[in-house]
């Protein structure tokens, strides 16, 4: 009976686990929309949100992507990222822009407030990554 109740006792903290990083993930998600609305401007103003952005991504990176999943996510990043660097010094939102400065100021928010959830998620991503690979077996 003992055996029993260690294992329910291991499922329910990996089910809790998982569930704190599907939180983290939709947390991070909604706050990098509603930052990059709100601040108004191509990058988010408010410190509290990108501390939660920090935060969910370290959450993300930690509970959320396994050393199997780790290329296709960190290519995803990277795209990401290089988007919100380059597409702030060049003409990369240049439609949406001329469309509406709003608008285009506000997705540009948004796509830099999504880089700010996942940079942190990248680095521990990347870091598992080397370990799982350097590690000895499959």
């Amino acid at each position: 009976m003992a055996g029993l109740k260690e294992n329910f006792d291991k499922v329910a903290s990996a089910n809790r686990l998982e569930l704190v990083g599907k939180l983290a993930f939709v947390v991070g998600v909604l706050f990098a929309i509603i930052g990059g609305i709100w601040g108004g401007k191509a990058e988010p103003t408010n410190d509290w949100v990108v501390l939660i952005l920090i935060i969910a991504g370290i959450l993300i990176g930690l509970l959320n992507i396994t050393a199997k999943e780790a290329p296709v996510v960190l290519v995803a990043i990277m795209a990401l990222l290089i988007l919100s660097i380059w597409g702030n010094n060049t003409e990369a939102f240049g439609p949406v822009l001329h469309l509406s400065q709003g608008l285009g100021e506000n997705v540009k928010g948004v796509v830099d407030c999504f880089a700010i959830l996942m940079a942190p998620a990248a680095i521990i991503i990347s870091i598992k990554a080397v370990i799982a690979a350097a590690s000895p077996g499959d």
